[in-house]
């Protein structure tokens, strides 16, 4: 797994994503100085120097901005960790690397962590609005970290270390929603380790649910 395997972010128009960026990290500023609850759009706008419409033309709800700035955040953190990530020779190793890694990002940013998944989960269903669609179906939305999975699925796929008949995209969404409810279990109880539930997530992906024959010792005793 080499830097140059991760997924690339769909290019945006320039100008648009300048300001994207813009938005976003003037929000973040005032979520870290006041607390996410506290701040509203209209401040976010009034300190970007933005009317309020070009904010809700980029970011209709206050969480799309947070969930802008952890993309931006996961793409930083992956090209920083990918020397790192490519030493590990295995797939498993690989994940439980990055594993490791994501529980402790999600630590930095526990206070943020509730408004976000119920950002994503309302994505999941209705898309970038929040309101369905009309007689459309919408697509799943990239966290940043659903492209980064799928890609890692993939090349292990290519080395033969999981099922290559499985649909890596599909395996990328079920990996991150068992993630998603160990993090909301986390959550509802600080007492948990986000990095033993995240591991543990992972090997029931990895290795499932069903039980295991018992092997017999030596002897023919079991």
């Amino acid at each position: 797994m080499t830097a140059s395997s991760l997924p690339a972010e769909p290019r945006r128009p320039r100008k648009r994503e300048r300001t994207a960026d813009h938005l976003s990290a003037t929000a973040y500023r005032l979520f870290e100085a006041q607390g996410f609850d506290a701040v509203t759009m209209e401040q976010i706008a009034a300190e970007a120097g933005v009317a309020k419409a070009t904010l809700y033309a980029h970011f209709p709800v206050k969480e799309a901005l947070l969930a802008h700035r952890f993309r931006e955040d996961i793409a930083a953190g992956m090209q920083e960790r990918a020397a790192a990530l490519a030493a590990h020779r295995t797939f498993e190793s690989r994940m439980r690397y990055l594993l490791t890694e994501s529980a402790q990002w999600n630590t930095v940013r526990r206070a943020y962590l509730p408004a976000y998944i119920r950002y994503l989960t309302r994505q999941a269903r209705y898309g970038e609005g929040g309101a369905p669609p009309p007689n459309t179906k919408a697509a799943p939305i990239d966290n940043g970290t659903r492209g980064i999975f799928a890609a890692m699925f993939a090349a292990a796929q290519h080395s033969g270390e999981i099922d290559a008949r499985l649909d890596a995209a599909l395996l990328a969404i079920s990996v991150e929603y068992l993630l998603l409810g160990a993090v909301a279990g986390w959550l509802d109880d600080p007492a948990i380790d986000l990095t033993t539930r995240f591991l543990a997530a992972f090997d029931l992906a990895m290795h499932g649910m069903a039980a295991r024959p018992i092997s017999k010792a030596p002897g023919g005793t079991s």
